[in-house]
This record gives structure tokens, sequence and C-alpha cells, in this order.
């Protein structure tokens, strides 16, 4: 739902170009919006995983080649083999999706079924997307024992394409 052409469009273009510079590959949901700029980022270093929706989503334009989007019906199953292929986490401003995607991951990272891997929550400085998220947990989750503090090491808010980058990579 982040138009083309935007400031936060634009941050999460910057963060797949210079994550594909650095010999990574982007996975994204494979839908418009954010997911369509990180495609749009990786060039030809890019995978969908699409997700079949009624009305709302169909794949972004970026994905050049059809053996680089998988469809699929059930958002389970595509969140199982998003978390089974990457090796790091960088979430976007987003709505619901964003969410379940992000917390399903922290819930696994939590319980120990997943092994660790960075989690980075990006937004321009300033936004006040994460930063007030996070300000939510800490404030209710932390404070009324839904989450320990060492949770908190799960995950970390950053910035710039760059501080993102260099932490993932030296996890």
């Amino acid at each position: 739902r982040v138009p083309p052409a935007t400031a936060l469009y634009d941050f999460a273009k910057n963060f797949a170009m210079e994550a594909v510079e650095r010999d990574f590959h982007i996975i994204t949901g494979g839908g418009p919006g954010i997911m369509a700029a990180g495609n749009e980022g990786a060039e030809r270093s890019g995978f969908g995983l699409n997700i079949r929706l009624p009305a709302e989503q169909t794949a972004n334009p970026f994905i050049d080649d059809e053996n680089m989007l998988i469809h699929y019906k059930y958002f389970f199953t595509r969140k199982l083999f998003l978390v089974k292929e990457a090796c790091a986490f960088a979430f976007f401003p987003g709505g619901f999706g964003t969410f379940d995607e992000a917390f399903e991951v922290l819930t696994l990272l939590q319980t120990g079924k997943s092994p660790l891997f960075p989690v980075v929550l990006l937004e321009p400085e300033g936004y006040g997307y994460w930063s007030k998220i996070v300000h939510l947990m800490d404030t209710v989750l932390l404070k009324k024992g839904f989450i320990s503090e060492s949770d908190k090491a799960l995950y970390r808010v950053m910035h710039t394409p760059k501080e993102a980058l260099d932490h993932i990579q030296g996890f």
C-alpha cells in the first residue's frame, strides 16, 4: 500500500540495492508497495512468495523470471517458506500482514523453534512506526510480563540501510 516515488518506497528500494551489492538475495511477499520496492531494488536477485488473495494482491512487475515467483494459497505456507529460506529479516512499515509475519518470526525465535538470525525493524529516522511499536511493547508487553527483557535482544530498530546491513553481516 506504499506508492512508488515516495520516501518510504525509495528507502526500501535502497535497502534492497545495498543488500544485493553485499551479495544478499531478496525474498519478498511478491506483491505491490514495499514488496515491489524490495524486488525493484534487487533487480534480478529478488524472489517473490506471493499470496493469492481475492482482490488485493497481485505479483509485482519486478520479478522478471517466473522461476523467481511462487504463488501460495495460505499465509501459513508462505510464512513457513519465508522463515525456512531466510538468513535474516528486514521488516518495513506495513499493515496487519507485516505484524503477522514479524511477530511470527519473533515468536519462533523467542520459543527456540527457529535458529537465531537477525531481525531488523527498519524505518527512516523520525518516521515513528517501529519506534512506536517498540514503545508499546516496552510499556505494555514487557511491563505486564508478557515478554522478558531478554526478548528485546531478538530485534533491532534501525534507520538506515547501511546500519541494518552492517548488523546483518556482523550477526
